[in-house]
């Protein structure tokens, strides 16, 4: 058998790829975590400061610290020079300066690439449950949301995975079965659902944030 090949991508049009998913929630907010740092760089699971970094390329990101970082850069300012000025440290000032460079390291290529294709695939269900409503559509984009990171509504973090017919909170020890969720999902679908207990079914705390994401809620 031959090896399978690995995909030719195009460095520089998947980074533009990245600055727009990441555009596109910074000032978005569809991922109903509003439009911090943190929520974006959930969303795609990247560092902040590269979400940040990712931002003032595309200049879409603005704040006292970013401008002047800019401004000395514009006037001749060497790295150092600010570092001084400005009492930060190298890390920070790069941290503060748009990409001049292509990152062309294959296994970062590939590792944005996947997370574009991830943030596309999941768009797009969200989008296609809206139009076409039904739990066969709900439960195709609850199996592209697994390992995506939700927030309860007591702000605890999670992530779930999907083995058959049955959710798997990394949280939670019993499992969230397929009744259950098909339970909710015509409760929420039956009248305005303003929180878990609205629910009434076993994980409406895991499921609730997971409504509210997809637009169920």
């Amino acid at each position: 058998m031959n090896p399978k090949k690995k995909p030719n991508y195009d460095p520089k049009q998947i980074l533009q790829d990245l600055m727009d998913a990441v555009v596109s929630i910074y000032t978005d907010g569809s991922n109903g975590a509003g439009t911090s740092l943190a929520a974006v760089a959930d969303e795609l699971d990247l560092n902040p400061i590269k979400v940040r970094k990712l931002l003032i390329t595309a200049g879409a990101y603005e704040s006292t610290i970013a401008d002047d970082v800019l401004k000395l850069r514009c006037r001749g300012c060497s790295v150092q020079e600010i570092m001084q000025q400005m009492n930060l440290s190298r890390a920070s000032v790069n941290s503060y300066l748009p990409y001049t460079k292509l990152p062309y390291n294959a296994v970062e290529v590939s590792a944005n690439a996947d997370r574009v294709r991830k943030f596309r695939e999941r768009n797009a269900a969200v989008e296609k449950l809206a139009a076409q409503p039904s739990f066969e559509q709900l439960w195709s984009a609850i199996l592209l949301f697994q390992a995506y990171p939700f927030h309860t509504a007591k702000g605890l973090k999670f992530k779930y995975s999907v083995n058959g017919g049955e959710i798997k909170v990394d949280r939670k020890e019993k499992t969230i079965t397929i009744a259950s969720v098909k339970m909710a999902y015509e409760r929420a679908r039956g009248g305005e659902i303003t929180g878990p207990k609205k629910l009434g079914v076993f994980g409406a705390s895991y499921l609730y944030p997971v409504f509210l994401r997809l637009g169920v809620v």
